[in-house]
């Protein structure tokens, strides 16, 4: 890469973010840079199946409380906490936004931290253990349990914070695990939404192809001067 190349880099990028990415290439500027776009690039190939997760889940648990409760609006009136909390603010933020505050509008402004804590044992008797089948039918009945359907659902939402807000991730050694984790997830929601995710998976190649596949091409613009 051309010097005035990395320099214009390292003004738009900060040396704090950067800096992981040295200290993981040994100091190798070139090399760090690389990683740098590798990373990217493992984010973009995750985005399909952590964007399939979280709606696949929030609309599962959606459906199978409203047909559990016989309440649409459940959310609205059996919710406790915290959680009573972040309804009361999103219906707030609806009535000042004018949109009619209908189940259709609520439920996508509800973040997927606010679907994991359903979770948690103060749902004991109201949401669970009944909302642990429909939501997940396929899951194995020995998995289908609150601790370990939470504890999955957290592993998910730490990597998915990680990727929407572009931190580091090549360095995970487990990535590939959760990767697979994700997939089966959406698959014991809903095997429709998992083959319509593999469509689009390509995580993998991305992966295993590691930074080099981003050398060569980054190089040969860089020497040639390309925007």
């Amino acid at each position: 890469m051309q010097g005035d190349k990395f320099r214009e880099f390292q003004q738009v990028i900060p040396e704090s973010r950067f800096r992981p990415y040295l200290a993981g290439s040994g100091g190798d500027v070139l090399a760090a840079y690389d990683r740098y776009v590798w990373n990217i690039a493992l984010s973009e190939s995750l985005y399909p199946c952590l964007n399939v997760v979280e709606i696949a889940l929030r609309s599962a648990v959606h459906r199978a409380a409203f047909e559990g409760l016989g309440d649409e609006y459940w959310f609205l009136n059996r919710l406790t906490g915290l959680e009573k909390s972040v309804v009361s603010g999103v219906q707030k933020n609806l009535a000042a936004s004018g949109k009619p505050a209908s189940a259709d509008n609520f439920i996508p402004e509800l973040l997927f931290g606010f679907w994991i804590n359903l979770f948690t044992n103060r749902y004991e008797g109201i949401l669970l253990p009944w909302l642990l089948r429909p939501v997940f039918p396929n899951a194995p009945r020995r998995q289908r349990t609150r601790r370990a359907i939470r504890a999955r659902l957290n592993g998910i939402r730490r990597l998915r914070n990680r990727v929407f807000h572009h931190e580091p991730i090549w360095h995970w050694s487990d990535l590939p695990e959760h990767h697979r984790v994700i997939l089966e997830t959406i698959g014991w929601i809903s095997p429709a939404m998992l083959d319509l995710t593999r469509l689009l998976d390509r995580f993998h190649g991305v992966y295993t192809g590691g930074e080099r596949q981003y050398a060569a091409a980054i190089n040969s613009r860089s020497d040639r001067g390309d925007d």
